[in-house]
């Protein structure tokens, strides 16, 4: 690990202690009623400090995923054992009129064939929201990251931002062992215009530095601008309008600018089912607009695409301790994963629940196909994921938890790919641990 990775983790470290647990193992962190597990999160305090981690023994058919530059990417692929600490923690802080969290998490493993530790992963997230007057309410929230899984963005998880959200670590999707830092900043000002109509706008802006740059992948940066007008119409339904622009530097070493203009409608559904829980559906669609800027000429890039974009997702408890979920999105994604912007087609769907008491299942599904806006008919890709997981809850802070998770990707053409990742991968795992998530702090 080099210097600066340390320096990092360090100070990932010290705002807290150990994790909430693994971002992107399988399994939820939502208290469901009557779960035993994670029971204590439940209680109405304003103020939490949730210390907690997973040690798994994990068995994978493709170690170059975790261990990068080890194996040589074009050999035959090498499976074998491991163990995985993910470690972190959760502070929030809740008022009336304003909430702040702080969040952080890391991924690390242990390779007995080589006797090394390796580190994955670390992230770290804090931000805060308020009511700065009556009906005007604004929220920050900044990340940073180190050598999170980008390719695991391609799978849609919703748009909305919360304080102390995080880049998910996701280590189950890493590709390779190239060392990156990557910095996310939101900020959102909400209005009320009326009883009814509201309006937001929110920027977005992202820097990742890789360590040691290529021709291919250079340090890049991403910005992004939202507007939204909503209006609602009854109780449960709203119609909304959204503006959407998105530009950045991702494809031959950052000299190419791409941007998205986009235009949507649609819709907020959001009715009670029972005293605790609530249907959520929302629908956007519309058309957008691209343009690259300074691509060789030798590309034959259009000067402008217009394709058709949307957003959609929905949750639905179904039951008292049982929630269907599914996210869709289509549009432009600079992915720092990818040596090229590509617009994509991505959904997720998957349920969680409760078989009894102590014991707690989710399955969850992942599609995403695209193709380079700069290359289209040469460049393009197919992926797909899915995992379940069982949790037995040993008391309400303890588990035993037992996952599978299946992970594909093919690359169409060498120039999506990043450097140091095959082309294509196909990955089976399986994870076997002990899971805690313990309340340090209540008050």
């Amino acid at each position: 690990m080099s210097r600066r990775s340390i320096s990092f983790v360090t100070g990932v470290l010290l705002l807290g202690a150990c994790l909430p647990a693994a971002a992107q193992t399988t399994g939820s962190d939502r208290p469901f009623h009557g779960a035993l597990f994670g029971s204590y999160r439940t209680k109405n305090t304003p103020q939490t400090l949730d210390v907690s981690g997973m040690l798994l023994e994990a068995y994978d058919d493709n170690l170059f995923a975790t261990l990068g530059g080890s194996v040589d990417p074009t050999s035959r692929q090498s499976s074998g054992y491991y163990t995985m600490l993910l470690p972190g923690v959760d502070y929030r802080l809740t008022n009336r009129r304003y909430q702040v969290a702080v969040a952080g998490a890391s991924a690390l493993g242990y390779y007995p064939d080589i006797h090394k530790v390796r580190s994955i992963s670390h992230n770290v997230g804090a931000g805060f929201s308020a009511e700065a007057g009556p009906r005007t309410t604004v929220l920050l929230n900044q990340t940073a990251a180190y050598s999170p899984s980008y390719l695991y963005g391609l799978f849609p998880t919703g748009s909305d931002v919360s304080p102390g959200d995080t880049v998910p670590d996701s280590p189950n999707y890493a590709v390779n062992d190239i060392e990156s830092y990557s910095y996310d900043t939101t900020a959102t000002l909400s209005y009320k215009l009326t009883r009814r109509a509201s309006a937001s706008l929110a920027g977005k802006y992202r820097y990742t530095d890789f360590t040691h740059e290529t021709i291919l992948q250079q340090d890049q940066t991403s910005e992004g601008l939202d507007g939204e007008f909503s209006y609602q119409r009854t109780r449960n339904f709203a119609i909304r309008a959204l503006y959407h622009h998105l530009t950045g530097n991702v494809a031959y070493g950052g000299a190419v600018d791409t941007n998205e203009n986009g235009l949507e409608a649609g819709m907020l559904y959001s009715r009670p089912l029972s005293a605790t829980r609530r249907l959520t559906f929302s629908l956007e669609l519309g058309v957008s607009a691209i343009r690259s800027h300074d691509a060789p000429v030798e590309l034959h890039v259009p000067d402008r695409m217009t394709r058709g974009s949307g957003e959609a997702s929905l949750d639905y408890p179904f039951a008292t301790s049982w929630t269907a979920h599914a996210d869709f999105r289509r549009g432009l994604e600079f992915v720092p994963g990818l040596a090229q912007p590509v617009y994509a087609n991505g959904l997720t769907a998957g349920f969680d629940g409760l078989l009894k008491r102590r014991l707690q299942v989710g399955v969850v599904g992942g599609f995403s196909q695209g193709r380079s806006v700069l290359t289209p008919t040469a460049s393009q890709y197919d992926t797909y994921t899915g995992s379940t997981y069982l949790q037995y809850a040993v008391t309400n802070s303890t588990a035993i938890h037992v996952e599978y998770f299946y992970y594909f990707y093919d690359f169409l053409g060498d120039v999506l790919v990043v450097s140091g990742a095959p082309q294509r991968m196909e990955r089976n795992g399986v994870r076997v641990g002990l899971r805690l998530l313990v309340p340090a702090f209540r008050g």
